[in-house]
């Protein structure tokens, strides 16, 4: 019975201002068991309101964290891309490529990194550079855009050493697109044995 019936049901006697001894009793006895229910409550909110504040802490030190190392990956990234424009040397263009390969090995496709690398494909790069990009790029095989790139790459490229890394990853890829600049390759008369060579083959397997 809660302390609100008990009231009611002896309002009698509290209008006389009288009441019973055992009623005294149970009187006192209901109203202290409403007012431990009352600090139960209380001690429960205060609990509820800790746990929830610690949570909202612990939420915010969590993004704190994530945010500062995404931004740290972001300037690593941003300063390797620069590092491959501006590089005065071929090795030092080299070294970036593969610190890009290494640092970055586990990610998807970088939109930053990719238009980096097919800028030193298009552009008149040393051929260990080239060959560095290509095998990077070869990680991304179901990239449509990576795939054209090396295809447009086998059309104009003269650098016999590139050229043939170049019709490898093709065979790779098993890429019809490519029949074109194989043609081109082996019609051309500046075209080192070797690589005409191995372009016929890969024509002729992209014709089977």
């Amino acid at each position: 019975m809660s302390l609100e019936t008990f009231v009611k049901e002896n309002q009698n006697a509290f209008d006389d201002k009288s009441m019973p001894k055992a009623a005294s009793l149970d009187f006192e006895s209901k109203l202290k068991k409403e007012l431990h229910q009352d600090t139960s409550k209380v001690r429960r909110l205060q609990i509820i309101r800790y746990f929830s504040v610690a949570a909202s802490i612990a939420l915010l030190v969590t993004f704190g964290y994530w945010y500062q190392n995404r931004q740290e990956h972001i300037e690593k990234r941003d300063n390797l891309v620069l590092a491959l424009d501006e590089s005065d040397t071929n090795s030092s263009r080299l070294e970036a490529i593969y610190e890009i390969e290494d640092q970055f090995a586990n990610e998807k496709e970088d939109e930053k990194i990719l238009n980096a690398f097919f800028k030193i494909l298009k552009a008149d790069s040393d051929a260990n550079s080239k060959v560095a990009v290509i095998d990077a790029l070869l990680k991304f095989p179901d990239n449509a855009i990576v795939r054209s790139q090396l295809i447009d790459a086998l059309g104009n490229e003269t650098e016999p050493l590139v050229q043939l890394k170049l019709i490898k990853s093709v065979a790779t890829l098993r890429e019809q697109r490519a029949k074109a600049p194989l043609k081109k390759i082996i019609e051309d008369e500046e075209s080192l044995p070797l690589v005409k060579g191995n372009a016929s083959a890969l024509l002729a397997m992209l014709n089977q």
